[in-house]
Order: C-alpha cells, then structure tokens, then sequence
C-alpha cells in the first residue's frame, strides 16, 4: 500500500518535474525515492513483527492469569418410588340436583414405579481471573444431563421439574454449559471487608463439604439457600474486634424474580394460559361419566407485580482449640433470610403443566412456559449450623432451621375455574371463580404460619484415602426452604419427612475417587419443596387434609416413599 501511495505522489509530481529538469535528473530523483520507500516498508515490516510478538506475549499472560479446575462426575443410579392411596382431583362438574359445582375425584390405589437404570454425567468448570492485587473475578460453568433423557423436565408435582434460573446447572437438563457463578470479587484493605457482585457464590453452601470431602464451597448455608442467586454481598471481617481470625459479618441482597419490563415480566397486566374452566362440564345421561371434553382453557390477567427479592445477613466464626493432646477446628454458622413479594412460580418451562392431559381433554401443550402469577406475601428464615473436626478422621455437623411467613391474602392464578350467574343468593360468589389450584403462602394465604428443620451427619476417615458417612435431616409439614435443587436424584432439604442417607468415598487414584451412596426418603406431607399449597377443607386441618397416609385430594401425586441407590466415579482437575 505504501508502495502505492508513493508511485502515485511520483506520477502527480512528474509533469512538473519534466518541465524544470532534464529526463536524467528525474530518473535519479525516482531511483532515490525508490530506495527510501524502501526504508520505511522496511521499518513498517519490522514495527509489525514486534506488534504481532507483544500480542502473543500478551495473550500468553492473559491465558496464564487464568486459573481453571474443576471436576467431573459420572453416576449410576437406581430407584424406587411408592406412592399411597390418594384421590385424584380432576375438576368439576355441574351436580346435577344444584345446578352447582362438585368437585370430581377419582381415587387411586398404592402405587409403585421403579427406574432400575439411569446414568447421568456432570461437568464443572471453575475459573478464577486475577484484575489486580484487590480485585478477581469467580466462576463455574455447569454441564448436567441425564443420558438420553429430556432437555426440559416432565412436571410430577415437585418444583425441582420446573425448569428455571434458580436451579440452572443443578437439575439434570440439556448439555448446555450453564453460568452458576460469575462474580467479581472486590478486597477492600483499608476497610477489612470484600465486596462481590454477580452471580454469587450460593450452591452447595456449609456442611455439604463434609460429604463432598473438601472445601466449602459457598457463604449461605446449605439448609437455607442452595439456588442460584444474582446480587451482591459484602463481607467485613471481625479480626480487629477481638474475634478468632477469620470470622466475617456479611450482609447480601439478590433478586429473584424481575417483574419489570424486559425482565421476567412487565410492568403492565399481562395474560397467560393458568389452568381450566368447568362451568360447562356436566354429567353424560347415558354414560353417567362427566362430558370433560366442554371444559375449556382459562386464560387469567396477570400483573402488575413487583419484584422478588432477598436480604440476607450471615455470622461465620471458626475456632481452632485443642482437648488434651488433639488439636480440633469448628465452625459456627447463623444465617438471617428476609424473602420480599415471594412469587408462586417463578419463569421457567416444563411438560404437561399444570393441568396433565386426560380423556377428553388435550390438557396444557407437552412444552410449556410458566410465569408468576402473584405475590402471595414475605417469609422470614433462621438459620443456623455447628460443625467440628474431631481430630484428622472425625467430622460432624448440626444445622437447624426455621421460618416464618407474612402472606398477603393473594394465592397462585394456577388451578381450576367456574363462572357463577350474575345472580346468586346472597353469600354466594359471582362471575369467574378459582375454585382449587396451588393455594397461598404455605397453604394458608391469611395466616402466618411457621416451620421446622433440622440435618444433621458424621464423616469418619479411618486413611487418607477413605471416608465413611452418615446423614440425616428432617423437615415439619409446612417446612420450606430455598432448596430447588442439590445435583442429586430428589431434592432432599426441603423434604417434609425424614430422609437418610449413607455413603462410601473412595480415593482410589489421584484426584480420583468412586462413591457408593444410598438415599431413604419417607415423606410425611404433599408439596414438599413447595412455598405454596392449597388451602384445607372446611372442618380440616392443613396437616391432616395433605397427610399422605390420610388418602388425602390431591392435583398432582407425591411419593410417599422413594429409595435411591446410586455409585459415582468423581475426577478432579
């Protein structure tokens, strides 16, 4: 191009030249600007070659800043589910002697279904970029998927089949790498505290890592929050105070549902698709069966709403103390979790939700998206967790929780519909009526109401290369936790119920290990995992109305019983 550019000034110049000097002297002045172009195309060769190493050696020291690792996880497992007997609630129909609506069940016996042979194959990428002397950022990538099975989940009842963000990574679905943390992490000296701002560090808090034979992974515990959460957090450390090293006081705020335009939803009402209306079902004369087939699709206004969001405060204080000639760490853990304006659903997709297909009806389409439909209230929730290394073999743990709700009066928009006559006696309702569907806040869209857990364990390691371990938890009726899922087959915090489980971890080569587990869960109560439900009937009480060993009217079915054998080859890296 430089070349160019001279031999065009040179022609421009030439006819001037021409008339001033002979041919001989023109052809000298070319000969000299042919030999210092020349020069230059030279210095411009040699100016590119160094730009082009200083790119490498940059790119080398940007690679180099990078730190990856991760871990891979390959799992067999193999489970049974028994589900008690239960009547199937299936809408409405028009009684007949009335005119009004009654509700149609049909009652379904013991029931027992088994999956002998599942594999299932989890990738995670960590990565940490060092900024500067204060500053890092923090990630990992998830990759979680279940050998041929769906990308999105089949709804059965329980909210880990929902896909969402808040368990993105952490249920089996497609062989996507999936953000679960991406935070920029920010040391701020002067002042002892950290500052991080992203995607946060919320998966697979305290005690898990005993189990996992590691590290701990996250800042809230395990019992209240396991979800992945968008917001900030700051940390300031307690040293200075008089308090062992290490102790930190943080406070946290994330989001967990955007209401707003261009987020989840938006600021004007909407409309969605949130079940079926029965007014027209009526009893088949011949048949004596109700004509389900006239039920037609209900489609509710939704909005406006306002966000969901979470402020957290957290107390982490390890204690290193010596009994007689052993010299034993602890840690002690106490969580606060304020949820404001908690969503019934939150956006995701799924199957066959939330009304399944049935003769007559086509039922929602095989793949759905989901929405909140309301605000239904605030919740409060304690945690708390004490863990002890007894030694270098010995570990165990005690965490506790509880929570509280706040609802406002509203229930989920989810659920089945009748249209009432303009004209009704008087108490009686009018126009388009939700008659049954997911509830309120913790079944009761009125009244507080509070709840219980607690999960306790113990990993002994006779070598270096062994780990033996045990844990228990379990969770009252209307127990809720922020839980959507763990990376394992159910999720097993926010069980209403008891669940053991029992483990070997096996480091048979370097960062190599097999794990051979078995899980029991014994559920006490329907929706577990669920921070809604359904109201109980007149003259009942919650907890007798959903007790599974009570035949209780149920939408979807929920096991009572669910026994999960599984072996895991676990690499590191």
């Amino acid at each position: 191009m430089n070349s160019r550019i001279a031999l065009a000034l040179v022609a421009m110049l030439a006819p001037a030249a021409l008339s001033a000097q002979s041919a001989q002297d023109l052809q000298k002045q070319i000969e000299q600007l042919k030999v210092q172009l020349k020069a230059v195309e030279e210095k411009a060769a040699a100016a590119q070659e160094v730009d082009t190493r200083l790119t490498k050696v940059e790119t080398k020291v940007a690679g180099d800043n990078i730190q990856w690792g991760g871990d891979l996880r390959t799992r067999f497992d193999s489970t049974t589910w028994h589900f008690k007997p239960y009547q199937a609630f299936m809408g409405f129909a028009q009684n007949p002697a009335t005119g009004m609506p009654m509700p149609l069940t049909q009652q379904v016996p013991d029931q027992d279904w088994s999956n002998s042979v599942q594999w299932s194959t989890r990738l995670r990428l960590k990565m940490g970029i060092t900024i500067n002397e204060n500053a890092k950022i923090m990630g990992r990538l998830v990759m979680y998927k279940v050998h041929g099975g769906a990308d999105v989940p089949t709804f059965n009842g329980s909210p880990n089949t929902v896909a969402n963000s808040f368990n993105s990574g952490k249920i089996p679905s497609t062989d996507v790498l999936r953000v679960e943390r991406a935070s920029l992490v920010y040391h701020f000296n002067s002042l002892a505290s950290i500052l991080s701002i992203g995607r946060q560090n919320t998966t697979d808090g305290p005690p898990f890592e005993v189990r996992e034979g590691g590290e701990r992974q996250a800042t809230p515990q395990a019992l209240a929050v396991n979800a992945t959460i968008d917001g900030l957090g700051w940390k300031f450390q307690l040293e200075k105070l008089g308090l062992p090293e290490g102790t930190l006081l943080g406070i946290c705020y994330g989001v967990g549902y955007e209401s707003g335009f261009g987020g989840g939803g938006l600021v004007k009402t909407n409309a969605a698709p949130v079940g079926f209306n029965f007014t027209n079902v009526d009893i088949n004369t011949t048949t004596g069966q109700p004509n389900m087939q006239i039920a037609s699709m209900q489609v509710a206004s939704i909005g406006p709403l306002k966000d969901t969001t979470v402020l957290g405060a957290m107390f982490d204080m390890p204690l290193l103390f010596q009994i007689g000639e052993s010299v034993q760490s602890a840690n002690f853990y106490l969580g606060y979790n304020r949820f404001g304006n908690m969503m019934d659903i939150p956006y995701g997709s799924l199957n066959n939700f939330p009304i399944p297909a049935m003769p007559g009806i086509g039922g929602m389409p095989a793949s759905q998206y989901v929405t909140a439909t309301n605000n239904l209230g605030d919740m409060d929730q304690w945690t708390m967790t004490w863990k002890h290394k007894v030694g270098d073999q010995f570990t165990y743990f005690l965490s506790g929780g509880y929570i509280k709700s706040h609802p406002n009066g509203k229930v989920s928009q989810y659920g089945a519909y009748w249209d009432f006559p303009a004209v009704m006696p008087p108490g009686y309702p009018t126009g388009t009526q939700q008659l049954a569907g997911f509830g309120g806040l913790m079944g009761d869209p009125d009244h507080s109401h509070t709840a219980t857990a607690y999960y306790a364990g113990m990993r002994w390691d006779p070598t270096e290369k062994l780990g033996i371990g045990v844990e228990f938890n379990h969770g009252s009726p209307r127990w809720f936790t922020y839980n959507p899922a763990t990376g394992e087959y159910s999720e097993k915090l926010g069980t209403r119920g008891d669940v053991w489980e029992g483990y070997i971890h096996w480091r048979f080569a370097k960062n190599a290990a097999l794990r051979l587990g078995y899980l029991d869960y014994k559920y006490s109560h329907a929706f577990s995992g669920w921070q809604i439900g359904p109201g109980a009937m007149p003259g009942q009480s919650w907890e007798d109305a959903y007790d599974l060993s009570k035949n209780p009217m149920l939408q979807y079915s929920f096991p009572a019983r669910v026994k999960n054998t599984y072996a895991a080859i676990e690499v590191t890296f």
